[in-house]
């Protein structure tokens, strides 16, 4: 009985624990590891987020210099963009408390403590706006498990704008109230240091929720206009207080995600139908389906639905309060729709995948109007009202229960079930009494029983990596990578042909060639797929390498799974390199072998000039790696290392053919295409597919064996089908996995070993000697033997690189789009090369400038009475 009693007098223990011990019972049910083989990585936590936690226990761990440029972010490039968007969040210490090993498990109790936070953040809310211990447990659960928290829980860095949304409306409630602009300040430079993405979209909500604060409390003309002081000046200084993160960010956004913003304005589109939307106000609805495109997830429960539609009946409530929240309402429910207001909520950009991410502060809106009106009903809803809300729900249940089949995302028995909530909810809102406060814990059990139900509805939705499968792997990498080390060193970029992640490099630690970032800068996968590899806006992966690719871009190092590798490691393989066995084979571990590439050169070699005039053609990988090759070793002409190999005709089963164009049958039950052709050397061949072959239009074999093909990617990539022995006979086996595929970018290619080598010696004979390489710099010496050579890097190009020659500052050139190269004079020189991020030290500044002014406001504070406690109440 103490502990009940307890608990009652301190009710924001229970609103933090009580969501963190739902989601912990659901993730025990659903044998989440330790409890069992599960993991809650999906998506991009799974193929993205979890690689950078990684990173972020080695940054500080020991490699502060991480925090500015990252070697392994695919072939290098600022880091301190990857930290604002995704690693900023102080729940992030958490995964400091747990062992590499334990990785996921660090994200599984991170993931807790946010939806704990997010309970206790609400729970605070409804508790300083006069709410007793159920209200302030139902509805910091309701929210915390909203439909939006769930559906982003993948997303874990967004999650922090659900716990600071509310203590920030409280910031606005105690500047207005009490003329104290700190908590507002302090909460919102908080979240905007975490996430600025998520804050922009704060802060535009929490103007209008700053606008519904001052009607209500009732202030006269002189006070209002103090209080939009206060509140204007909080927000700029918090601006000013993140500037040193936020300044050198808004720059990568302009090299990166910024290249992307639409200028377009589509003023007549509609996303969406209000129609569409009910359905998410419905227990369960969610699904894979609705990741890439969809409604917003705003469901928030019965008991807060209907205090939400109460707020406008409620005739304690002033109508210009209630005008205001209106138009606010509207305003946010036609952002849920057109395409104008969706594109200004997003930053200007359209989501890729994740619509409608802004609609937590939807979410937060209807549960704060929804509080306003239920705590001026103490003693249950009136009948006016209980006859409204259920016309209006019965409404709502009817529309979407006779048009179920336009929510897929819904079942019969969900639609039901959210049906009995509502009359439930219903009920115990017309039970609710001063003198009975067990009908309040029975509304409170009932928004919990809501919320559980949701949560355990919406996340069976999704499929997850298993433990085993991401423990194994990365296991196994690490094992590999460091095998790989021992002989080549740690200043040399490693290859593979395996792939879990696209951050594979920076979840174990090395120079790769890999990455999946929001932050990518355009130039990076344009290089990517003029060379030949898999590249998308947001990624670029090293997939199918050629013997020119690995050593230009020094990949010295290669790792490649064994054929004896046991089983229960899950090694995905992503390409086949065949050609691997004319490196040095140096070691083995149980899953990899390991090879030294004998051409590689280095991170930077003396090269000639003449690649400063080099220019790649979109999508010609074969004549691109010539031209590269000839113009770094200063020939006049662009030597045939790639010589065209002739395929036999295609052979079809189970389809039609249109020219090169190849349709499935209806009554077959597989399509194939067969190539068959003979090598005459033993030389490298590589097989040309066009762009059209990716998304998994086909798979390959040769000579029965697996060539896999990697699945998106928006080039011609060369894939390795190097024989085994020349003379034999070789048939590569297309099948069509979709209904159609076209083959005229087919062609069949072998390099020229004898030539390529010669040329691939003669530039590692001019590499730089590395003498040190720090997390954001390195030194080096390097000979020219001519004035027209530079040093030219496989480090790519960035404004914040400063290089210095002899301890002259010298101006680095951009070559082939992407790459760093550094004129050089005839002769050895030194070379000292540092990155930090562009104008992180303006940034700095300015935020010193910021805490001054601060300092000034505290000492010296405006002029101002308090407001009355008396005149926030409403007039009645």
């Amino acid at each position: 009985m103490r502990l009940v009693h307890w608990l009652k007098h301190h009710p924001l223990v229970l609103a933090a624990c009580v969501p963190a011990l739902i989601m912990a019972g659901y993730y025990i049910a659903t044998k989440v590891w330790p409890f069992g083989n599960n993991s809650i990585m999906t998506v991009d936590m799974g193929q993205q987020y979890i690689d950078y936690y990684s990173y972020y226990r080695q940054t500080l761990f020991g490699h502060p210099g991480q925090f500015f440029y990252a070697f392994n972010k695919a072939l290098g490039g600022d880091a301190l963009g990857i930290w604002a968007y995704y690693l900023m969040s102080p729940f992030n210490l958490i995964l400091l408390l747990f062992p590499q090993s334990a990785l996921d498990l660090a994200i599984t109790v991170m993931t807790l403590a946010k939806y704990a936070a997010a309970g206790a953040a609400m729970g605070l809310y409804v508790k300083r706006h006069g709410g007793d211990w159920p209200w302030v447990v139902g509805f910091a659960t309701a929210y915390a498990l909203s439909g939006w928290a769930l559906a982003n829980q993948l997303n874990l860095m967004w999650l922090d704008a659900a716990v600071f949304l509310p203590m920030i409306a409280l910031g606005v409630d105690t500047l207005i109230k009490r003329l104290r602009p700190w908590p507002f300040l302090g909460w919102l430079t908080l979240a905007i240091i975490t996430n600025y993405y998520m804050a922009y979209m704060t802060v535009l909500f929490i103007v209008g929720y700053f606008g519904l604060r001052l009607i209500e409390a009732r202030l006269s003309l002189r006070q209002s206009l103090r209080a939009c002081g206060r509140f204007a000046g909080a927000g700029l200084l918090a601006g000013g207080l993140s500037a040193w993160l936020l300044l050198p960010t808004v720059f990568q956004l302009g090299q990166s995600k910024g290249t992307y913003t639409e200028t377009h304005i589509r003023w007549t589109h509609f996303d969406t139908t209000p129609l569409q939307q009910l359905g998410k106000f419905f227990a369960g609805s969610f699904s894979y389906g609705q990741m890439p495109s969809g409604q917003a997830n705003i469901f928030i429960g019965s008991i807060a639905l209907i205090g939400f539609l109460l707020y406008f009946f409620t005739k304690e409530i002033r109508w210009q309060e209630k005008v205001y929240a209106f138009l606010f309402t509207a305003f946010l429910a036609v952002s849920l729709s057109w395409s104008p207001l969706d594109l200004l909520w997003h930053g200007m950009q359209y989501p890729v995948w994740y619509p409608y991410r802004f609609s937590f502060v939807v979410c937060f809106w209807m549960m704060a109007l929804a509080w306003r009106a239920l705590r001026l009903r103490p003693n249950g809803i009136t009948v006016p009202q209980l006859l409204l809300s259920l016309v209006v729900f019965t409404a709502l249940d009817l529309t979407v229960f006779l048009r179920r089949a336009q929510y897929p995302y819904l079942t019969t028995n969900t639609i039901w079930l959210t049906i009995i909530l509502d009359a439930l909810a219903l009920v115990g809102l017309a039970m609710l009494s001063d003198r009975r406060p067990a009908f309040a814990i029975g509304v409170c059990l009932l928004m919990l029983v809501d919320a559980g139900s949701n949560a355990v509805l919406t996340l069976n939705q999704l499929s997850y990596i298993s433990h085993s499968d991401y423990h194994t792997y990365t296991e196994a990498l690490r094992s590999g990578i460091a095998a790989a080390k021992a002989h080549v060193g740690d200043d040399d970029r490693i290859g593979k042909t395996t792939l879990r992640s696209k951050n594979d490099p920076m979840q174990v630690g090395y120079l790769g060639t890999d990455q999946f970032t929001s932050m990518m800068e355009p130039a990076a996968p344009k290089f990517f797929g003029a060379i030949g590899q898999s590249a998308g806006d947001g990624f670029v992966a090293y997939t199918d390498g050629t013997v020119i690719t690995d050593a230009l871009l020094d990949l010295k190092g290669f790792i490649t799974p064994r054929l004896d590798a046991p089983l229960s490691i899950f090694l995905p393989q992503v390409s086949a390199r065949p050609d691997l066995f004319d490196y040095n084979q140096v070691a083995q571990t149980t899953a990899f072998t390991v090879y030294e590439n004998p051409y590689a050169p280095g991170l930077g070699f003396v090269a000639s000039n003449r690649i400063l005039k080099t220019t790649l053609m979109a999508s010609e990988p074969v004549i691109n790696q010539e031209r590269i090759l000839a113009a770094l070793s200063g020939g006049q002409t662009v030597p045939d290392l790639f010589t065209a190999q002739p395929l036999s005709p295609m052979a079809v089963h189970g389809g039609t053919v249109s020219a090169n164009n190849v349709t499935k049958k209806p009554v077959a039950k597989q399509t194939t295409v067969t190539y068959t052709f003979t090598a005459s050397t033993t030389d490298p061949y590589y097989l040309q597919i066009g762009a059209n072959f990716t998304d998994n239009l086909v798979s390959l074999t040769q000579n029965g064996r697996s060539v896999p093909i990697y699945d998106t990617f928006r080039d011609r990539e060369l894939l390795n089908v190097t024989p085994s022995a020349p003379g034999k006979k070789q048939t590569l086996v297309f099948t069509l996995s979709k209904d159609s595929a076209d083959f005229g970018d087919l062609r069949l290619f072998s390099l020229d070993m004898s030539k390529t080598a010669v040329q691939l010696n003669a530039l590692k004979d001019q590499a730089w000697q590395l003498t040190n390489r720090t997390d954001r710099g390195l030194t080096a010496t390097a000979t020219a033997t001519s004035k027209h050579q530079v040093l030219m890097t496989s480090i790519p190009y960035a404004a914040g690189w400063r290089v210095k020659v002899d301890g002259q500052p010298v101006k680095v050139k951009k070559v082939l789009g992407y790459l760093m190269a550094i004129p050089l004079t005839k002769g050895q020189h030194d070379i000292t090369m540092t990155y930090t991020p562009p104008y992180f030290w303006p940034g700095v500044l300015i935020s010193l400038v910021a805490i001054g002014l601060l300092l000034l406001w505290l000492r010296f504070p405006p002029r101002g009475t308090p407001v009355a406690p008396g005149r926030l109440r409403s007039r009645h």
